[in-house]
């Protein structure tokens, strides 16, 4: 043999070249007659002949081995995928969904939301989940939960008390049916039939137990209760905070090419749009989000007002503390025809004004940006005082013109501790001889302020903070302006300055900010994103509305058709981060909730039929339900919900009262803000609310994935921490160690980062129908 040349298995006298694991196998069951002795098939000089038998042999043992023990193709990847998934998208099988071994001990609701988005959308498939036969989901109901966790599910008096609730309203339900189908019973026979059809549907998860088979309600709690999951709520860690869950599940998160193509072409196509002022007054969910004091007029019932009534006597946000609120009684701003002046008279210190409402009330009606509405740009200065808070020092009010309404130093109450001039631009010398109070200030406010008024401003809670005033109407420019990179986080007002207006602000150094420029800055800013319409000032924004996205998709019906969404909520949906869902439905209460979910889900009659009457209609438009957009035959694809009921009872997202004044909460409200629910109550609304989902279930059309969740546990511990945290940072600027009332070491930081955990531990709920 030629040296460095080397042999191939068969020259060397083996059966197959191609040996291996399954010629192993095949050898062992089926033996392949004995070889030549090793001496002789070792042999480089093996003739042709012997090499053709060898090879004859090998063939002769293939042939007599076909069958189950032939050998197997190798197949790639991408086609054991592509198997597997065919052998899942069954076209007549029914959807399932079922926990890999992957599953996180506790599911990030941006997981949730990415669920949402495989299904009614182009997201990716959840790596947690495994959802078989994903295109047969027709319908995604999403149903927020505040107050709702484990405990309360698994607690088997609260589940008892719940069916008897369900079965009480459905016997009823069914009975009023019965009465009003008497011309034409057999199709009320169908619908009860449908009913109870729909409520003992098979799922292929839940498997009954022939010697112990339940009744139907006991099934249908095992088919909605048989996946309940931890939920993580969004939050940084390491900045030890909870995110909004409204944001993270109704914002969708941009991957950085799309924001990146979205960015370019929005550049490219985007044609400005005039739009009115009021199109940018904030929601009373957005106002909440961004922790403002809320006047009880930005509520659209009387439920969510008095919740924000309890929650702001015990903050002190009260009149019984020095608050005000402006004389508004609307929900929206309307325009005025008043001639009177500004105030009659000002306060001493103050600006004079320089025009009345009637000499601008013309020019305004004709001006489509307001509408006949009067904007202003407000701004403040704070000092700290001898009680360790921020007091008013200065404000400066501007009209939609540029014009200065007021602009005044204002004297504290107590003594100042700090002037903090760098950033106020106030000095000793600025407050020595001002008489001005805060409750001067207010009075002029409450004077100038209607409900034609809109409060124009930057971060504008602290400035209402310092003047203990709410006002119904706000823009915020942080709010229209969102952040390059997402909620929560907000631009500042000199870069939006610098950014959209091309100006320098606030180069004063020293001599810190000027009131009246940064109010100018605001309502320049403001004009300029009605001059541009909505979508100006958010090309930089990562996120996008999750209705926004999933009109985007396509149905899996064949039709061609975009997928259409509704969001049913509390108060004006259509304000909030329910503008681009396809259908608003507002709703007062937590069974409307119910009934707008259901009537979303599975449409409005048809003119004209029985289920359409008069009656009907006036009960939908007394509900706040109008039929104003009819929801067309078979519903929407996506539903986006809120139960309230339990947030209400539990007050979980109540902050408590301040570190410093904790014994005058007391006395002022008779107990504590953190204090527990009664048992009694508990069981009852969460017996109530259980019994709404039980409703809600059984009336969802098939092949519908109903997902639950309650967004934070009692946020209560983290907020009072949070509030101690923040009492001391501001002692910290101006006291010595020894003088603090409040002291933070690495024992409160390892509270504050074990409340955070805690906080974030929410319950949901994943239910196929």
């Amino acid at each position: 043999m030629v040296a460095g040349s080397k042999r191939s298995a068969t020259d060397a006298g083996f059966t197959s070249s191609n040996f291996g694991l399954g010629q192993t196998l095949q050898d062992i069951k089926s033996p392949a007659p004995s070889h030549e002795p090793l001496s002789a098939s070792k042999s480089p000089n093996m003739s042709s002949e012997r090499v053709q038998e060898n090879q004859q042999a090998r063939k002769a043992n293939e042939n007599a081995t076909q069958g189950d023990e032939a050998w197997s193709v190798a197949e790639s990847k991408s086609s054991r995928k592509k198997k597997r998934r065919k052998l899942r998208e069954d076209p007549h099988g029914y959807p399932s969904i079922n926990f890999l071994d992957t599953r996180p001990a506790r599911v990030q609701m941006k997981a949730l939301q990415e669920l949402v988005l495989y299904l009614m959308a182009d997201g990716v498939a959840p790596t947690w989940l495994a959802v078989n036969n994903a295109k047969q989901i027709d319908k995604v109901v999403v149903l927020m939960i505040p107050g709702l966790d484990r405990a309360t599910l698994e607690d088997p008096e609260i589940l008892k008390s719940a069916v008897s609730i369900y079965e009480q309203t459905a016997s009823k339900d069914a009975d009023e049916k019965v009465a009003d189908a008497d011309t034409e019973p057999q199709d009320q026979t169908t619908t009860s039939a449908t009913i109870v059809s729909s409520a003992s549907t098979p799922n292929p998860d839940i498997s009954d137990s022939p010697a112990d088979a339940p009744s139907n309600s006991e099934t249908l709690v095992q088919r909605l209760l048989s996946r309940i999951i931890e939920v993580k709520a969004p939050g940084d860690s390491h900045a030890n905070r909870v995110h909004s869950p409204l944001q993270g599940m109704l914002i969708a998160p941009l991957s950085s090419s799309d924001t990146s193509k979205n960015k370019k072409s929005a550049e490219k196509s985007f044609q400005p749009t005039r739009t009115s002022i009021a199109h940018f007054v904030h929601s009373a969910d957005e106002l909440r989000e961004a922790e403002y004091p809320i006047h009880s007029a930005a509520f659209t019932n009387a439920h969510d007002a008095q919740l924000e009534a309890t929650r702001r006597v015990a903050t002190f946000q009260s009149s019984g503390h020095g608050w005000v609120d402006t004389t508004v009684t609307v929900s929206v701003p309307v325009a005025q025809t008043a001639t009177s002046s500004y105030p009659p008279t000002s306060p001493p210190g103050l600006s004079s004004p320089t025009h009345s409402r009637g000499s601008h009330s013309k020019s305004r009606s004709h001006d489509p940006l307001t509408q006949g509405l009067r904007p202003f740009a407000l701004d403040c200065e704070m000092v700290l005082t001898s009680d360790d808070k921020y007091s008013l020092a200065r404000i400066s009010l501007v009209d939609w013109s540029g014009s200065t309404v007021l602009d005044s130093y204002v004297k504290p109450s107590l003594p100042i501790k700090n002037y903090f001039t760098q950033y106020s631009g106030i000095t000793p010398s600025h407050l020595e001889n001002i008489t001005t109070s805060l409750s001067d200030i207010q009075s002029s406010l409450l004077s100038i302020l209607g409900s034609d008024s809109i409060l124009l401003g930057h971060s504008l809670e602290s400035d209402l903070n310092a003047l203990k005033l709410t006002h119904p109407f706000i823009v915020d420019t942080s709010i229209i302006y969102p952040h390059p990179r997402g909620l929560p986080l907000r631009s500042s007002l000199k870069f939006l300055a610098n950014r959209y207006l091309k100006r320098e602000i606030q180069k004063g150094g020293a001599d810190g900010h000027d009131s009246v420029e940064d109010a100018r800055a605001v309502l320049d800013l403001v004009k300029l994103k009605c001059e541009k319409g909505p979508k100006w000032g958010t090309l930089d924004a990562n996120g996008e509305s999750i209705f926004k996205s999933i009109s985007r998709g396509v149905r899996n019906d064949g039709s061609g058709k975009a997928r259409e969404s509704a969001i049913v909520e509390y108060g004006t949906p259509e304000r909030g981060f329910g503008k681009e869902a396809t259908y608003k439905i507002a709703c007062t209460t937590d069974e409307e909730i119910i009934q707008g979910v259901i009537r979303a889900a599975n449409g409005d009659p048809p003119p004209g039929t029985e289920n359409e009457s008069g009656d009907n209609e006036e009960e939908a438009e007394s509900n706040g339900q109008g039929r104003h957009d009819r929801i067309p035959a078979g519903g929407v694809d996506f539903i986006w919900g809120r139960l309230r009921d339990l947030e209400a009872l539990r007050g979980w997202n109540i902050p408590p009262a301040p570190p410093d004044s904790e014994s005058e909460s007391t006395a002022t409200n008779g107990t504590a803000p953190d204090s527990k629910e009664s048992p009694d109550e508990l069981h009852q609304t969460a017996s109530r609310t259980l019994a709404h989902l039980l409703r809600l279930y059984t009336a969802l059309p098939p092949r519908t994935l109903l997902i639950t969740y309650s967004g934070t546990s009692d946020m209560r511990p983290l907020l009072r921490l949070q509030q101690l945290q923040t009492q001391f940072r501001k002692e910290f600027k101006v006291k010595k160690w020894d003088e603090l009332s409040v002291k933070w070491t690495d024992t409160e930081e390892q509270q504050l980062r074990a409340a955070v955990d805690s906080a974030r531990k929410g319950t949901g709920i994943l239910a196929v129908k």
